[in-house]
Parts: C-alpha cells; structure tokens; sequence
C-alpha cells in the first residue's frame, strides 16, 4: 500500500491489486464502477446471482475526519446504517485504510455503527471516529483477500 495517499487511490488498489485478483478467473463475477451508491457494486451471475457492495474509506490524519454521506445527513451510506436493511447487512462490507498503517480493516454496518461520531447518525456530517483504528483490529492483505473470499463464498 506505500504511495497511496488518497481515497480514490485507496480504491483504485482496492478494486486493481485485490479485487481483480480474487476475481479474475470467476467469470460469474462482475465489477462495476459507476459509484451511484457505492464505491464498488460486484454482481454474481449464474445460478443463485446476486449484488456484493464494498463502501472504501482512507483515513488521513491531515484531513482529521473520515466523513461519510453527502452532508445533512443525507445520502445512501447514512441511510442504509440508519435503516438496518436485511440485505445491506449481509451484502455491504466496508474497507478503510489508514496513511499510517500497511493494513486493511474489513468490517460489517454494525462495527461501523458503534464508531459513528456523536453515537447516532443525524442531520449533520457524519463521520466515523478516528479510534476506530486504535480498537478495531486490522488485517494484512492476505488476510483482506481471503475475507474477501469467504464473504463472496468463493471458498
């Protein structure tokens, strides 16, 4: 992960250096990039098919926060936190990065949920709380891979 220093190059090595790693010889697995919800929608065709979406976020500690949503409150990731959707609990994971850190942190809405800042997500700028990355365990990326892996059941 040396040289990211964005979110958008976060997600870009996310999607080239993991992703497409993990994907490359499933031919009932499609990656799309047109981020109207999402950061990365992935759709398995074939028999039982169905849509993954990983939400990716890169904590800088220059920037201070690690916001999500478009303000206001508004916005599909607080949303879908708020509303606690079957389908959304089981098909979006979140990833995020740390400048500070090689590793990867591969989590669920709900750990997300316990470190929305102020405990509720609310008609503001939501953020995540940066001790997120002190209490949280993070992971290598072989070990992010084969999460991965065992989430999109290839395993």
């Amino acid at each position: 992960m040396q040289n990211i220093l964005s979110e958008p190059q976060f997600e870009n090595h996310i999607r080239k250096d993991i992703l497409n790693e993990i994907l490359s010889d499933r031919g009932n697995f499609k990656l799309y990039d047109f981020k109207k919800a999402v950061d990365i929608m992935i759709a398995e065709n074939g028999s039982r098919p169905n849509l993954y979406f990983l939400e990716i976020k890169y904590h800088k500690k220059s920037n201070g926060r690690l916001g999500f949503g478009s303000g206001n409150g508004v916005g599909f990731q607080p949303e879908m936190l708020r509303d606690q959707t079957d389908y959304f609990e089981t098909n979006l994971r979140w990833i995020l990065g740390n400048i500070e850190s090689e590793n990867y942190w591969f989590v669920d809405n709900t750990v997300i949920r316990n470190y929305i800042s102020g405990g509720v997500i609310g008609e503001k700028h939501n953020n995540i709380q940066a001790k997120f990355f002190k209490e949280v365990p993070s992971v290598s990326k072989e070990k992010l891979m084969l999460l991965l892996s065992e989430w999109l059941f290839l395993q």
